[in-house]
């Protein structure tokens, strides 16, 4: 957690005693004044308004009856809370572990333990507050820590760093999940009603649900949390029980700060749904998560802005997304003016992604889509004949993304995912994106639909290591002033020869080469290496491979067999050439068999070949101009004679020719075994 200048002086051992015997002042939060960092032309966000914390209105949960050794305190820590009068008052944590939670011991159906306005909840250094294991708290979405339902304000949680603890012992919740056992946690801390709430100095781990919300349907506003650490594990982790639905910071409401906080959690790290208005989050740190979010409700959600994150094993980057509701309804409608900036990602899988049809029922031909697009009302399809719909004609639900400003966002190594993947709705395009000196570099390319007016500047580059870097731009218009989406991968030796073999493939699933190529195909195939040998799998359908700039290809060697041995497979095209049977035929008594093949003039960018009626294992050897002389090919064998047969031109013949090639040769003179040889 990064240290804040922030400092609640607590006398902790006096307030652990049975009596105290002295006043003590609650330093208030004129640290907070200073830190807000309000964004301009935006309301600064109000804190919370405290009374002068004493002895007369300092409650120890000690002297409520709580033990350190109890199965569990929540009567005896809410009775300390109940203690606090109307004008205000603290509630002290001392250091030990303090169980909580049972529901036999609430005494509200609706919280655990009931937060009332103008109070502070202190956690002292070495405080844990635990809440009992699955089974004995509530799993009806009551909420643990918090008001639900009703109007409180002027609140602060507070701790004194990473040793004030709350652990929600979630890992029986995250089996729970997994077997599909019927439950539903609350939130470990929810404000839903009220305004001015400070959440800041402790750590949350654990936690059965969601740790933090604040707000539900704009009911609660003005909220801070700060230097707060969020620690759940993975939803993805194959080392320990994933959690599940764990989001870090859940925001609902209008005027939201949240800065130094390190958030590592299985759902989205902080995430704005419907009513979030006004939210600025700031020098944070992300770990593992889904990401800075936006969604899946996102009606009416404007003015965010998320600055100086820094994100290592995040799943996803920045997200934002609109979901669809069971009676077919969406969740969206008014969402505007976002701005991400600042970003440093590091192992993040999904760099940028807005996603419209987050149920997941968009086509992979976005034509159908088009067809299918819903009628303004959100009630039956449309035959969709234009681009898009004034925002007055739009169904209420019906997101309508506009302005989104990302600002120096890079990624430290290579993404798995898209580099981006925006889709719109055919309806209700996503309008007006711009990147400025963002720098993604992914395994796959930009896929964007029904997007309007997405911009690329200032040195900002994309760069994909597999595959064509634009694979999707349906409906959709960009303006790219950098050069930013030119290339999608690079080498650093022009000259080759260029292998592709199982020893050059560095990923089955991408198709990608430690040389800079790479392979991709229509169907989404592997690429598992031929037993026995260097080769590649290759099955009936065609592939693309993709050239990196400033290589220009002209021969290609094809080395392979047959994998089958019920039909004869073939190559029936390369580079957008037919060819028959007969010409690039691998026979099913899966003998070895060597072409060349020569443009007639050079191949840049990407290559084409597909082959026919059953799968081939191949290897390919591309090369340039450079790499076609005589000269060329005795330096590179270093006069270490082959069984290569090359023309006068010091192109390849016949790779490892057998007597009966030589034998077969056309009449005229070749070089073999780096020695003139005459074909009679």
């Amino acid at each position: 957690m990064r240290k804040s200048i922030i400092k609640t002086i607590v006398l902790s051992a006096l307030l652990a005693l049975p009596g105290i015997a002295k006043s003590q002042t609650f330093t208030g939060i004129t640290s907070e004044q200073k830190a807000k960092n309000t964004p301009e032309g935006w309301t600064a966000v109000e804190l919370p308004q405290m009374p002068a914390i004493t002895s007369a209105n300092t409650f120890n949960i000690i002297n409520y009856g709580a033990s350190t050794s109890a199965a569990d305190n929540t009567k005896a820590i809410q009775k300390a809370l109940d203690a606090v009068p109307s004008t205000g008052g603290m509630v002290v944590i001392p250091a030990g572990t303090w169980m909580f939670g049972s529901t036999d011991q609430m005494t509200s159906k609706t919280e655990v333990l009931s937060i009332k306005s103008k109070t502070v909840l202190h956690l002292c250094a070495g405080a844990t507050l635990k809440l009992v294991e699955y089974g004995k708290a509530p799993n009806n979405k009551t909420v643990f820590i918090g008001c639900k339902n009703k109007n409180q304000s002027d609140i602060v949680i507070e701790g004194e760093g990473e040793t004030s603890i709350i652990d929600g012992q979630g890992t029986r919740w995250w089996q729970a999940r997994d077997n599909k056992e019927t439950f539903n946690p609350g939130a470990m801390i929810r404000f839903e009603k009220g305004s001015r709430f400070l959440i800041r100095n402790l750590k949350i781990q654990n936690t059965p649900g969601v740790n933090i919300t604040l707000s539900n349907s704009n009911g609660a506003n003005n909220g801070t949390v700060h230097d707060v650490t969020i620690y759940n594990p993975s939803s993805e982790t194959k080392t320990e029980q994933p959690s599940h639905n764990t989001d870090g910071i859940s925001i609902w409401g209008h005027h939201m700060n949240i800065y130094n906080c390190n958030i590592s959690t299985g759902d989205d790290n902080v995430v704005c749904d419907n009513d979030a208005q006004y939210i600025h989050v700031w020098n944070c740190d992300f770990g593992t998560g889904h990401g800075a979010s936006i969604g899946s409700y996102t009606k009416n959600i404007k003015h965010v802005w998320f600055d100086k994150i820094t994100m290592n094993g995040t799943t996803a980057g920045i997200r934002m997304k609109t979901g669809i509701n069971s009676d077919g309804t969406l969740r969206g409608g008014g969402e505007e003016d976002w701005k991400f900036t600042n970003f440093t990602m590091t192992k993040v899988k999904n760099p940028l992604s807005i996603d419209c049809f987050y149920d997941k029922n968009y086509n992979s031909d976005p034509a159908v889509d088009k067809a299918n697009a819903r009628a303004v009302d959100g009630s039956t399809p449309v035959s969709y004949t234009h681009l898009t719909l004034p925002t007055s004609d739009l169904d209420g639900s019906t997101p309508t993304y506009n302005g989104i400003y990302l600002q120096n966002v890079k990624t430290t190594d290579v993404c798995d995912g898209n580099a981006i993947f925006f889709v719109g709705r055919p309806e209700s395009h996503i309008k007006n994106v711009t990147l400025d000196n963002v720098k993604i570099s992914a395994k796959k390319g930009i896929d964007i639909r029904f997007v309007d007016n997405l911009v690329f500047k200032n040195n900002s580059k994309i760069t994909v290591s597999s595959g064509a870097i634009w694979l999707q731009k349906y409906d959709s218009s960009w303006t790219d002033e950098c050069n930013a989406t030119s290339t999608g991968s690079t080498v650093t030796d022009t000259k080759g020869p260029f292998t592709l073999n199982s020893k050059t493939l560095t990923d089955k699933t991408a198709g990608s080469f430690s040389n800079g190529f790479a392979i991709s195909n229509e169907k989404g195939k592997t690429y598992d290496i031929g037993s026995g040998t260097n080769y590649i799998k290759y099955s009936a359908n065609q592939y693309t491979i993709i050239i990196p700039d400033g290589v220009k290809i002209t021969k290609m060697d094809i080395e392979g067999r047959n994998n089958y041995s019920d039909a004869d497979a073939y190559i029936g095209e390369i580079n957008g050439t037919s060819y028959d049977a007969t010409a690039y035929a691998f026979p099913k008594d899966k003998s070895v068999k060597n072409y060349t093949v020569e443009f007639n003039s050079p191949v840049e960018h990407t290559l084409t070949f597909t082959p026919k009626v059953k799968q081939c294992i191949l290897a390919f050897t591309l090369y340039t101009e450079a790499t076609n002389s005589i000269a060329g090919i005795i330096l590179d064998n270093k006069n270490k004679a082959d069984n290569n047969v090359y023309d006068l031109s010091g192109r390849l013949v016949i790779k490892n020719a057998s007597t009966s090639d030589l034998q077969a040769l056309n009449k005229g003179i070749y070089i073999h075994n780096n020695r003139k040889y005459i074909a009679k």
